[in-house]
């Protein structure tokens, strides 16, 4: 069944006196996208949006002679009938969206202190909490129903992240995108990258539109630019509603979900940022419970300019089916936990746990270290296809096993995001690397090795000889941190062990040899080896390891899943604070210090 998506242009219409305050959604796409917004200077921090309350209506605001009179009164009847009728303001905000085929989107905002259990379901629902300065980390959870079609349930989806979370995405968008380009030597390159997303998506929506009836790989990426589509317009909704002058062109919308591509476009990421980027790694590791169950841990670390440190953790329960055909089999994948960015639908640190009926997969990717600017400029995304986070996804739904998710990550190989990616099916202890460079993908099944050594680490060093030979990819630092894993990892026989290990500070030791005819020293370019921070470098610079994740995972599938945000610190090593660094540096909507320990996210809905 086709659905005609109305994107952005969005008109209120508040009912009767009714809860929760209600919103219809009309219009088309291609009206509001030409029109001219005023546009809010990208070189200042927006701190208003810091106070602004998700889901609250713009007639509400409105009104604020009204509402003091009757906060008032209704003070003094909290005294006479005591906590009555209080609503508890919880930083968990609930909305839903319902769909008609005649009457298009509507959504329902219930604000906060809800039973979340309770919410109804519609198309799709979902609740955000605003956590990112007491955890470092700020959650949001989707749910979507079987009983509407796929492209409903994905453009619903899109509608309440955009609008729950369009505080978090101007924040993220003014960090990474607004503030940079608004750099005079930068401005060229941004507007090439514009360019070629604009083209790059267009391509991709035409050849999905045909092929999506008929191939379930096209069925997926309709999805994702239908869920896209839901993110923009929610966000502008949201935006609408607030009555705040700001804007987000549309083809930035494609930047922040593709952000894990763009810095291959043009070379346009700085030379640092790339290397930075490359500190990153993976470890796998078998252990043993105290009753002798093995078990299985998947640790992460993300490096990337601290400008990106705007993080959620989310879990996408999409109930999507292999096509669009009327009883079509769901799909494998339905739901994926990961750690993300607002306004992207992939994870961009590359983690995921992936759940259907019966079967798990846990998936990890690293940047692959690669020296060589020829071939990081060789990505095209208009010739070459499909971007990695449609990809990444639609792998992660389709995927029976690793060996299936390779093949699919290699199908239109943007060639603009290379990885070096681990796929763990912990009921079968199944092991895959794949490797993908541009026009390459190399997978092996890596459980016997596993089974051999007990562990495997990713640095970003190629481990295929072919892709070795062609990415002309200096080693040795990533030789070097390799080496330290292996010689850590002998003592670590718990998750915290691993944690510990993947936050351990390389300044710390002392030097010796660790690899062959390589010393650590302090003349290293990086300051820790295994969790890198370039604002202690004598050089410092804004990026570095932004994170830490660990999945736990046996024979009856994953155990836990637990995220550490921000640059690692100890009694020895200060956490990372942007006032005492780089307090000129864009940052809006982060913490001003990072010092924030491990998180468990409780999902509602599973």
């Amino acid at each position: 069944m086709y659905v005609s998506f109305d994107r952005t242009r969005l008109r209120a219409i508040p009912e009767k006196a009714t809860t929760p305050y209600r919103e219809r959604i009309k219009g088309t796409t291609e009206a509001t996208s030409q029109q001219k917004r005023p546009r809010l200077g990208v070189g200042v921090c927006n701190r208003w949006v810091e106070n602004a309350v998700v889901g609250a209506s713009w007639l509400q605001t409105r009104i604020s002679t009204y509402i003091l009179v009757a906060v008032a009164l209704l003070g003094i009847g909290a005294i006479i009938l005591g906590e009555f009728g209080r609503v508890e303001n919880d930083g968990t905000y609930a909305a839903t969206v319902t769909w008609k085929h005649n009457g298009g989107y509507r959504i329902d905002f219930w604000g906060q202190g809800n039973d979340l259990n309770a919410v109804p379901s519609g198309a799709a629902r979902a609740y955000y909490k605003t956590e990112i300065h007491r955890t470092g980390w700020s959650v949001i959870e989707i749910e979507s129903s079987d009983e509407y079609p796929d492209t409903v349930q994905a453009y619903s989806a899109g509608l309440l992240e955009g609008s729950l979370t369009w505080q978090l995405i101007h924040h993220h968008w003014h960090n990474t995108i607004g503030e940079p380009c608004a750099a005079r030597k930068w401005k060229s390159t941004c507007a090439k990258i514009r360019q070629q997303l604009v083209d790059n998506s267009r391509y991709n929506r035409e050849r999905a539109d045909i092929g999506a009836a008929q191939d379930p790989y096209w069925h997926m990426i309709r999805l994702f630019y239908a869920q896209l589509d839901g993110m923009e317009a929610g966000w502008r909704f949201a935006v609408r509603r607030s009555r705040r002058s700001v804007e987000i062109e549309p083809e930035d919308f494609l930047w922040l979900a593709m952000a894990s591509d763009v810095p291959w476009l043009n070379n346009a990421t700085r030379d640092y940022e790339m290397r930075a980027a490359s500190a990153g790694m993976t470890f796998l590791k078998f252990l043993n419970k105290p009753n002798g169950d093995p078990f299985l841990t998947l640790a992460h670390n993300t490096a990337a300019p601290f400008a990106k440190m705007l993080r959620l953790l989310k879990r996408y329960d999409l109930a999507y089916h292999i096509s669009s055909s009327v009883g079509a089999k769901s799909v494998p994948g339905r739901s994926v936990v990961m750690p993300s960015y607002p306004g992207a639908l992939s994870s961009q640190d590359e983690y995921y746990a992936v759940e259907g009926v019966g079967r798990e997969l846990l998936v990890a990717g690293t940047p692959l270290t690669i020296d060589d600017r020829e071939w990081r400029g060789r990505g095209n995304p208009r010739d070459q296809r499909v971007p990695l986070a449609a990809r990444v996804m639609t792998a992660n739904r389709l995927a029976i096993d690793g060996r299936s998710w390779a093949r699919l990550l290699a199908l239109y190989n943007s060639g603009s995001a290379s990885r070096q990616w681990l796929t763990v099916d912990p009921r079968i202890n199944s092991v895959w690397l794949v490797e993908q460079v541009p026009g390459m993908t190399h997978a092996v099944d890596y459980s016997k090795d596993l089974d051999n050594v007990g562990f495997v680490s990713c640095t970003g060093t190629p481990v295929s000889n072919e892709i070795r030979k062609v990415t002309g990819t200096l080693r040795d630092v990533a030789l070097a941190r390799s080496a330290e894993i292996s010689r850590r990892q002998m003592n670590v026989t718990t998750p915290e062990g691993v944690t510990d290990m993947m936050r351990a500070h390389a300044a710390l030791l002392k030097p010796r040899i660790v690899a062959e005819n390589f010393t650590v020293t302090s003349g290293l370019d990086l300051v820790l080896l295994l969790s890198f921070r370039g604002d202690l470098d004598k050089h410092p610079l804004p990026v570095g390891v932004i994170d830490t994740k660990i999945m736990t995972a046996g024979l009856n599938g994953i155990e836990t899943f637990k995220a550490n945000s921000g640059p690692t610190f100890s009694d020895k090593i200060p956490p990372f604070n942007w006032t005492e660094t780089f307090p000129n540096q864009p940052h809006c909507g982060q913490p001003d210090a990072f010092n924030f320990g491990i998180v468990t996210p409780n999902w509602v809905w599973i």
